[in-house]
């Protein structure tokens, strides 16, 4: 048997393998954009061989919880697609800000979920297995966990016990 769990923590996952838990969760499926990284869990899973499936991979758009919550402000995408560090990696590489937000969560080990009802951005974001960033760009990517609109755009499960 295989399950997988979705919005798991660490604390979570912790909490059901000390339960003695038949089935480990062969996935975990959690919100990972550059403006929000759960190391922790992230971590806890690769120590664990629990794979880490990003959702919202582009930052959580209008739909989201903070953009509802802010009357459409606080749209995680429109934010990081139009961030002046991921137009400037875009650029350097000649790729879409979409495709390196996605190639950089494949990069730190994740199997990304991006949704689109467009046939041209579906094929764009299949498009990001031919190339790869430099460090220099997973450095610029990595540092906007710490930019003024880092934050975590869909539901929150740090308070859940």
């Amino acid at each position: 048997r295989i399950i997988g769990v979705s919005n798991f923590l660490d604390v979570h996952l912790a909490q059901l393998l000390e339960d003695g838990v038949e089935v480990t969760p062969m996935l975990n499926q959690v919100e990972v954009h550059p403006f929000f990284v759960p190391n922790k869990t992230m971590d806890f899973c690769r120590r664990h061989g629990i794979a880490v499936q990003a959702y919202s991979p582009l930052g959580g758009g209008p739909g989201s919880n903070a953009a509802r919550a802010t009357g459409g402000a606080a749209d995680g995408t429109k934010r990081l697609l139009e961030h002046p560090s991921v137009q400037q990696v875009a650029a350097e590489l000649h790729r879409t800000p979409a495709q390196v937000v996605l190639r950089w969560g494949v990069e730190r080990g994740c199997a990304t979920v991006s949704r689109s009802s467009s046939k041209v951005r579906i094929t764009e974001n299949a498009g990001i297995f031919d190339f790869k960033l430099l460090p220099e760009h997973v450095e610029r990517l990595n540092s906007l966990q710490t930019d003024d609109w880092a934050q975590k755009f869909c539901w929150d499960p740090s308070q859940i016990q």
